[in-house]
């Protein structure tokens, strides 16, 4: 039996679904993790380097690099990392933790860790398979904004900001794609900037298995939900200015932040809200939009962009989701304000059947494991 290792995060519960689903389908998956993510689905068996100690955590993770070269025949990266941490030309993200005489023994450890991994992963090449996920903001540049934005202020900041990153990202990419088998990614923009080959993959959730359409609220008030894990990236303050200036006119409309919660006491807020509003920047919506759309909620999401070539034209025209940007958001508002309950039934009804054709856990695992068979097949591995 082939074994396969996820590691070295978790974002959106994508790894650690993706491994029980792989187990069901007889794999011996499993994954291993740096620290627990508290916004994160969690489902199923996952370990992590628990130990507050930085000199326990770095015996963890080479024990980690050394079972993933003997003991594994995939080693899956997501979060578009290595399991070594990745500065790039900046500052080691430990080194504050050290007087300022040790920190460039700090940069040289771990630069060192990184050159040994890449040859580690490089060593085990016919031997074993690395897959790789991103997912997001580990992989994107500035060209994925600019296309999206060219007469649109909100992307200003982002763009300005994400150029000073590009050579940090671009490096680490090269690096990665310089081990990968095959790459993934859970984005479609990330495609326009990731190598030649790699693939858009959906986001693997069990939101859909007990997806149920909640009782439309009756009240006054219309309550508009947001979760902003980046503000800037998010389109968060034009979301509050659009929002203000709604319940200036008169409109009983109120925005709910829900930021800094457990996963759990975000589900409840996602219960009592009418509407939520993923992001206006980015182009493409994330696995909060999944969970909520599971409730039977409409979902607003800036939906565009070059990459989406790269989604299944099949998808695109089942996507459920209301797409609105910066200069029509307030419009989009008030229609769906505006929407009889029919309307409104309608619309949840399209949002769990989406789930369920596109995000359906055992599909995706299926395609992933699939995808291991061709690789280890191609070097004559044996099929699984």
């Amino acid at each position: 039996m082939i074994s396969v290792l996820h590691c070295p995060e978790q974002v959106g519960g994508n790894p650690t679904t993706l491994a029980k689903y792989e187990r069901e389908l007889g794999l011996k998956s499993f994954c291993f993790c740096e620290a627990e993510n508290p916004y994160a689905s969690v489902t199923g068996s996952v370990s992590y380097f628990r130990s507050q100690s930085l000199w326990r955590s770095e015996i963890s993770r080479w024990t980690l690099l050394l079972r993933s070269v003997t003991q594994t025949g995939i080693v899956h990266l997501n979060n578009g990392r290595f399991i070594t941490p990745f500065f790039g030309d900046g500052a080691h993200p430990k080194e504050s933790l050290f007087p300022k005489p040790f920190r460039k023994m700090i940069r040289l450890y771990a630069l060192s860790l990184l050159a040994a991994e890449i040859a580690l992963h490089r060593s085990g090449s016919g031997k074993k398979a690395i897959f790789l996920t991103f997912q997001g903001s580990d992989a994107r540049e500035t060209q994925c904004f600019v296309e999206k934005h060219k007469q649109s202020r909100l992307a200003e900041e982002v763009i300005g900001r994400s150029g000073k990153t590009n050579d940090s990202i671009r490096r680490k990419k090269t690096l990665l794609a310089g081990v990968a088998d095959k790459i993934y990614s859970l984005n479609p923009d990330l495609l326009e900037v990731l190598p030649k080959g790699s693939e858009f993959l959906p986001y693997a959730t069990e939101a859909g298995l007990n997806a149920r359409i909640l009782p439309f609220r009756q009240g006054n008030e219309f309550v508009v939900g947001h979760a902003p894990t980046h503000r800037m990236v998010k389109g968060t303050d034009e979301i509050i200015r659009v929002v203000e200036n709604l319940r200036s006119k008169g409109i009983n409309i109120r925005l709910e932040l829900i930021e800094g919660l457990s996963r759990e006491d975000a589900q409840k807020k996602y219960q009592e809200i009418d509407l939520f509003i993923d992001q206006l920047v980015i182009g493409w919506y994330g696995v909060v939009s999944l969970e909520v759309m599971a409730l039977g909620k409409p979902v607003l999401c800036f939906i565009k962009g070059r990459g989406l070539r790269f989604v299944p034209q099949k998808m695109l025209a089942d996507l459920p989701i209301i797409n609105a940007d910066e200069s029509s958001l307030e419009e989009k508002l008030v229609g769906v304000m505006q929407m009889s309950i029919e309307q409104r039934q309608s619309l949840a009804e399209r949002g769990l059947a989406y789930l369920k054709e596109w995000h359906d856990p055992t599909k995706i695992a299926q395609r992933v494991v699939g995808d291991y068979r061709k690789v280890l097949s191609f070097q004559d591995h044996g099929i699984i």
